[in-house]
């Protein structure tokens, strides 16, 4: 499920590091102590990174990316719509 909302994250172009509150809030969960051994055993199994971040006047937080080769979105291709010769508009493909 995890791994899910963040290829739906890639492939919407958002391809950042996301706090937990933030993955909590994309799954219609709470941010608990759960969810986050839940993403560092994710971390053990090379699935997704980790960095930690520091935030001024608070506490040092976390923030989680799926590794590289994890997901790989499909490529947008845009292609050209022509009406009676003339360029009308683009539509956008998956490659």
């Amino acid at each position: 499920m995890i791994l899910t909302w963040f290829a739906i994250r890639i492939q919407n172009g958002n391809e950042s590091y996301a706090s937990m509150n933030e993955i909590a809030r994309g799954l219609n969960m709470k941010p608990s102590s759960h969810l986050t051994k839940i993403l560092f055993d994710m971390n053990n199994e090379n699935k997704i990174a980790i960095r930690g971040v520091s935030r001024p006047g608070r506490w040092f937080g976390n923030e989680f990316m799926l590794m590289p080769g994890t997901y790989e979105a499909p490529k947008r291709r845009a292609i050209p719509v022509k009406v009676r010769g003339a360029d009308a508009g683009q539509l956008e493909l998956f490659k």
